[in-house]
């Protein structure tokens, strides 16, 4: 199919699944596919070559916007946390082989960007997914201080041991703890140690960051509005006076915040290059 102007092709790379879409100038997105990642690196790639020249039509596309989950630096990963890569340099993969610049960020960064264009000045976003990734904003652009955010990796106490939060709290977590889909936990004493399980992090985290929003992302996130009540109230019982409550919300963007992140963030370097 041939669509008229200006796209982009936005690439979210997670630990499970892998979502491209192609995004027009206004941020509106036109098409997209999802496919599992294959955890050979090499099988990656050429399996994602495959899904865009067969799905998408690039003779109007002029950037990539790229996420990855872990730690990237001058727009090359080199950590990628869930996933078991070496440091990945997609960048350069793609602008070799289709002659096209590639913007690579962090893929909860990315979401976070697209989630805080609020009116809040101090936002963290949270994804419950595969893993846990976290980004900040400040009056709607990435901290700097928090580039390397990497919440789920933080270690706390659960029932006498300590592990790392995503590990207890991911979704990913919760349906192997359950053996069920998110949407189909109904009780509420699994509710309540869901809930347990996302205070170890949401807790120190909320302390320590002192933001005005939170908004939760991933299977886990999305599903907000069961718990938020519950969540909210415990949250604000543990925090110190002299830390606000922030508002809890549920991403707007739903399973696409990363591929809004990818095509702002890429529309962005754009203009400053």
């Amino acid at each position: 199919m041939l669509y008229n102007g200006i796209m982009y092709l936005c690439i979210d790379i997670g630990g499970t699944k892998t979502l491209v879409a192609l995004v027009n100038a206004r941020g509106k997105i036109l098409h997209s596919v999802k496919f599992e990642t294959p955890v050979d690196q090499k099988k990656f790639y050429e399996l994602l070559l495959e899904q865009i020249r067969i799905n998408f039509v690039m003779t109007e596309v002029i950037a990539f916007g790229v996420a990855m989950p872990g730690i990237v630096k001058d727009n090359r990963a080199v950590w990628l946390g869930n996933l078991p890569w070496k440091s990945f340099d997609i960048a350069h993969k793609l602008e070799k082989d289709f002659k096209l610049p590639a913007f690579v960020e962090n893929d909860a960064n990315l979401a976070a960007l697209a989630e805080t264009r609020r009116v809040y000045h101090k936002n963290v976003y949270y994804t419950f997914s595969t893993g846990i990734g976290g980004g900040v904003t400040l009056g709607g652009k990435l901290s700097n201080k928090y580039r390397d955010f990497e919440p789920g990796h933080e270690k706390y106490l659960y029932h006498g041991k300590k592990y790392e939060w995503e590990d207890l709290a991911a979704a990913s977590a919760v349906r192997a703890r359950y053996g069920k889909l998110i949407k189909e936990i109904a009780d509420r004493a699994s509710w309540d140690d869901i809930i347990e399980r996302m205070l170890l992090g949401l807790i120190p985290q909320t302390i320590q960051l002192k933001p005005d929003c939170v908004i939760f992302g991933g299977p886990l996130g999305l599903a907000l509005p069961r718990y938020r009540r519950s969540l909210g109230k415990r949250l604000a019982h543990e925090l110190p006076k002299n830390v606000r409550m922030p508002r809890l919300l549920k991403a707007r963007h739903g399973s696409f915040s990363v591929i809004k992140g990818c095509y702002l963030y890429a529309k962005a370097n754009l203009k400053t290059d």
